[in-house]
């Protein structure tokens, strides 16, 4: 680079310096830097002193080994907490160092606490010392200078929570037990003040009429002695401090019990001859449950073990998903009138076979014979007939070989009576060239009982 340009770079440089000095935004702020740091060099250097206060400083409590090897603490300070109580230190120095003091500068303590070794009650003395490297100042004084202390074991006790929840809901509704979002509370703190506490509560009064199931939030847990009287304690840690409550509401409805039928005649109607008790049930259930539910199926009746004389047959309640039992019966009863029935006997010793497979022959063991019942109205009994009644073997599962095979006993003259039994017969099935016909012979073996 030529000379000629060096000066002349030299000389803009010096242009923009000056334009600087020049400029009296530019110098005012210089001169409020240069002020600030002749300040603090003159500050801390001179011997201007100030009274200044240290605010929101915490307290250390330490007792004697002996006392914490028996599981002793510092359980409050002047009824508060010891982790919530705060002082106040007076110090006195270096404006500058003192201004700038910060609670954890200062260690406050109790000053004669190597003694106590029981619980109980202690007034104790305040005292503060220097922490840190900031040293150019006094501790003047400690606000408060003295404070009651409470020793004691800090122990912990469970308690099931008891809700007192006062509500109405109107008559065509059901409302249940409150359930609380917790079933027990958990209280800590000194020994002497959690012994009182005998029994936790949530208690709360709800104005409106309920119409639906509702959560309550936030519902205070208080806490009460042997004599009822509530406790309000500082020193009680209680956990959790609050709980919901949920109160179930249910619309009520009255609806009929019944049975389903298996086995039951084509054209059977249950009439005098039976009869549930108790006839219906009041059930509770939220309203869209409760809108299609028009009756509750006990359970099924198999007419097949209705046996003549036979007076009742009982069912255990078993409520829907969301359905409540509002009148709390377990059990309801089918009871049976023979009033207007009676029953005839029939021995089968020939069947008809049906779904034979392709290619083989089915035939019933010749030395078995079937005693079948029937029941049914005394107009319907009195004219049936060995005719009547046929029994059929289905083979659409059978197999080669001789092996027992349900009976299926049919009406071909009425739909109102039904068989009581369950029948099998043993049937030879194979080779239609080795297995012989059966020849069907229905008697009649007995009369109307």
């Amino acid at each position: 680079m030529s000379g000629k340009n060096k000066n002349v770079k030299t000389a803009a440089r010096k242009r923009s310096i000056s334009s600087l000095f020049n400029n009296d935004k530019f110098l005012l702020a210089v001169s409020f830097v240069t002020a600030f740091f002749i300040w603090v060099a003159i500050s801390m250097n001179s011997g201007e002193t100030l009274n200044y206060p240290v605010v929101d400083i915490p307290v250390t409590m330490d007792l004697s080994e002996e006392a914490e090897a028996d599981s002793l603490s510092v359980v409050s300070i002047n009824g508060l907490a010891v982790d919530e109580f705060r002082t106040t230190v007076r110090v006195k120095g270096n404006s500058v160092t003192v201004g700038s003091l910060k609670p954890s500068d200062i260690q406050v303590y109790g000053s004669n606490l190597g003694n106590i070794v029981t619980s109980g009650s202690y007034n104790v003395t305040l005292m503060a010392r220097q922490l840190g490297v900031k040293n150019n100042y006094d501790i003047i004084s400690v606000v408060p200078s003295e404070v009651a202390i409470v020793v004691d074991r800090n122990v912990t006790k469970e308690l099931e929570l008891t809700a007192q929840i006062t509500a109405n809901s109107p008559v065509e509704y059901y409302m249940g037990s409150p359930a609380l979002s917790a079933k027990s509370v958990t209280i800590s703190g000194p020994e002497q003040s959690v012994s009182k506490v005998v029994k936790a509560v949530v208690q709360t009064t709800i104005e409106e009429e309920l119409t639906e199931t509702t959560v309550f939030d936030n519902l205070e847990i208080k806490l009460y002695d042997a004599e009822n009287q509530e406790i309000k304690d500082d020193s009680l840690v209680v956990d959790p401090i609050d709980v919901s409550v949920t109160i179930p509401v249910l619309l009520k409805k009255t609806v009929p019990l019944v049975l389903n039928y298996e086995n039951a005649p084509k054209n059977f109607s249950a009439g005098d001859f039976l009869t549930i008790e108790p006839s219906e049930l009041e059930i509770a259930a939220s309203p869209d449950v409760i809108g299609s539910l028009e009756q509750i199926t006990i359970g099924t009746l198999n007419f097949n073990e209705i046996s003549y004389g036979m007076s009742s047959l009982s069912y255990e309640l078993t409520m829907p998903e969301g359905v409540k039992n509002f009148n709390n019966i377990e059990k309801a009863t089918a009871k049976f009138n023979y009033s207007g029935y009676s029953t005839k006997s029939f021995v089968i010793t020939d069947f008809k076979f049906e779904n034979v497979p392709q290619g083989l022959s089915a035939s019933a063991s010749s030395y078995r014979s079937l005693l079948v019942r029937v029941l049914g109205p005394k107009s319907e009994i009195s004219d049936l007939k060995a005719s009547d009644v046929t029994a059929i073997i289905d083979l659409s599962n059978a197999k080669i070989g001789t092996s027992d095979y349900s009976v299926e006993i049919r009406f071909n003259t009425t739909d109102y009576c039904w068989i009581y039994g369950t029948y099998s017969v043993s049937v030879t099935v194979g080779d239609s060239a080795v297995v012989s016909s059966s020849s069907q012979t229905v008697q009649e073996e007995s009369d109307t009982e």
